[in-house]
């Protein structure tokens, strides 16, 4: 049995609330998210491998889109679109026999190290001001004499040109507020970021009173069917017909970008979940931003660093629940499935050097 392959009876379901090593989930993304914080590259990378080990691929990848909206956002502006071609690169991997075999990942190499090249950009990518969500108070804030006082805008003008038919009318003054202040008008991030705040808190209180609130469907959405009118694409449509303004094709890339990570397996928690992914691109229009950072200065890090990963899947290993005769794994040859993902990975080979 190779050294650094994980060889746990357990199944995806028994993961649920803890990770590998038994850590409380929640214990795990605070001591991920503070090590990433503190670019404590080591404690990052054994604290994402808990999450690798356990099959929990998408909860990773929020703890990562959470971390970068929130605490990196204009430290990196270039960021989202490394990430989003990450992404993509571990689609391609899963699409290579592991649909349904999710787990079996943990002991993809190539899986190892583009999480592990990950966690070290975020490390040492420079952190900004981390960013507090706005709190709408529920019992005045969609009052109609508190919401006059919060109007700006000085006139209906700046959402005519997205509001559509079928969106709901409760919404056009917010809209229009915060389609405002992503003016060159306002340029106000925060005022922004409240009305945004306002729209999504005016939909969840429909929902808890059971009454609908859906807007017409927008072309460049491509989430499942059943999330397609939710009011969050309004505030999306927002956002990029604000930054036609500033005529940036690097804006118009990273914008991009953090909208298809906002869409990753979409469903209508992740909204909330990813929020901060938001106000990274709120901030993108109404700040200047510096596009000259690079992604990340020291690449040999990254090398160096993915050289000894397995180092760290040994230690995790140890706290594997193993099968009683462990033993007779030892030499067998490698599963049909292995053989299978190995076949297709060659198959992807090739088509790339006919496409190229």
């Amino acid at each position: 049995m190779d050294e650094f392959e994980i060889n746990d009876m357990r199944g995806v379901n028994e993961f649920k609330g803890i990770t590998f090593s038994k850590f409380k989930k929640t214990d795990a993304k605070k001591e991920l998210l503070n090590s990433l914080k503190d670019g404590k590259i080591e404690n990052a990378l054994n604290w994402s491998a808990e999450f690798i080990c356990s099959g929990a691929f998408i909860d990773l990848w929020d703890i990562l889109l959470n971390f970068i909206g929130k605490h990196i956002h204009l430290g990196n502006p270039k960021l989202p679109i490394y990430l989003d071609l990450r992404f993509n690169n571990f689609k391609e991997i899963i699409q290579c026999g592991y649909i349904g075999f999710e787990l079996n990942m943990r002991n993809n190499n190539k899986i190892r190290k583009l999480f592990g090249e990950i966690i070290i950009v975020l490390c040492k990518s420079q952190k900004k001001h981390s960013i507090e969500s706005i709190k709408i108070q529920k019992a005045s804030e969609f009052d109609m004499t508190t919401i006059s006082t919060k109007l700006k805008a000085p006139n209906v003008n700046y959402a005519t040109e997205l509001f559509k038919k079928d969106d709901p009318k409760e919404l056009f003054i917010g809209l229009n507020e915060f389609m405002y202040h992503l003016s060159k008008d306002s340029l106000n991030s925060l005022d922004a970021c409240y009305w945004m705040e306002w729209i999504l808190e005016f939909e969840n209180m429909c929902k808890k009173k059971k009454e609908i609130c859906i807007c017409e469907r927008r072309s460049f959405v491509s989430v499942e069917e059943k999330f397609q009118k939710e009011p969050i694409w309004m505030i999306w449509d927002a956002i990029f017909i604000s930054n036609i303004a500033k005529k940036s094709e690097i804006s118009k890339k990273i914008l991009k970008s953090i909208f298809d990570l906002f869409c990753i397996r979409y469903t209508s928690g992740a909204k909330r979940k990813r929020k901060y992914l938001i106000y990274f691109a709120i901030s993108l229009i109404t700040e200047k931003i510096n596009d000259k950072i690079p992604i990340i200065n020291d690449k040999s890090l990254i090398d160096n660093i993915n050289k000894k990963i397995n180092l760290i899947y040994k230690e995790i290993k140890k706290n594997e629940v193993s099968p009683a005769m462990d033993y007779l794994f030892t030499g067998v040859e490698k599963s049909n499935r292995e053989k299978t993902v190995e076949k297709l990975e060659t198959m992807n080979k090739m088509n790339t050097i006919i496409r190229n």
